[in-house]
């Protein structure tokens, strides 16, 4: 591809996820000092642009997970990050713009796990999870809306998100050990 087809494929392709990627950014990285959306953002176009065309499938996906990495090496040279921080940083999922019935249906699934899972947490710890992860609220607001100092709330979140990621663990190995156990019945009718 020559330099002129690069060029309209950039601002075809890349430049209209731009506004997205930004808002992403600005709820994403704010308070960290040395996460500037305007920097990572040129950085992306950076990346995306040595890359090439070529090997980019899904320009939209590829741009926001090139942010997610420029912003996952700044935090990595800070020394104090917030658990908060990178709890927003790693719920980034970017979807194919195009979804198929069966990812759709896998996605409600999905959906019905978290509930399920959300529906095991304490009351408290439930309550300021939903609030920062659906409401989005600040950790200062939450503590003001549930009445708690942010210390609180931070354990209380802190206490969520280790006991989904547990639940979840445990659901995997479940799962694991479910197929393995039918893999070996299978082995052993033949």
């Amino acid at each position: 591809m020559d330099r002129g087809e690069h060029v309209r494929w950039f601002a075809r392709e890349v430049l209209p996820h731009e506004a997205d990627v930004r808002r992403w950014l600005a709820r994403r990285v704010r308070g960290l000092p040395d996460c500037h959306v305007d920097e990572i953002v040129q950085e992306a176009y950076a990346r995306m642009w040595a890359v090439g065309a070529e090997r980019i499938v899904n320009a939209r996906a590829y741009f926001f997970v090139t942010a997610r990495h420029v912003v996952g090496e700044v935090l990595r040279r800070l020394r104090v990050v917030s658990i908060e921080t990178i709890a927003d940083i790693d719920s980034l999922n970017i979807a194919d713009e195009e979804v198929g019935l069966e990812r759709r249906i896998s996605g409600r699934e999905e959906i019905e796990r978290v509930q399920h899972l959300l529906a095991k947490l304490p009351p408290k710890c439930r309550e300021a999870f939903e609030l920062r992860k659906f409401a989005e609220l600040s950790q200062k607001q939450i503590a003001e809306r549930m009445q708690l100092s942010e210390s609180t709330v931070e354990k209380h979140l802190v206490k969520a998100l280790r006991l989904l990621m547990n639940e979840i663990q445990a659901a995997d190995t479940a799962a694991a050990q479910s197929k393995v156990k039918a893999h070996e019945y299978r082995h052993r009718q033949r």
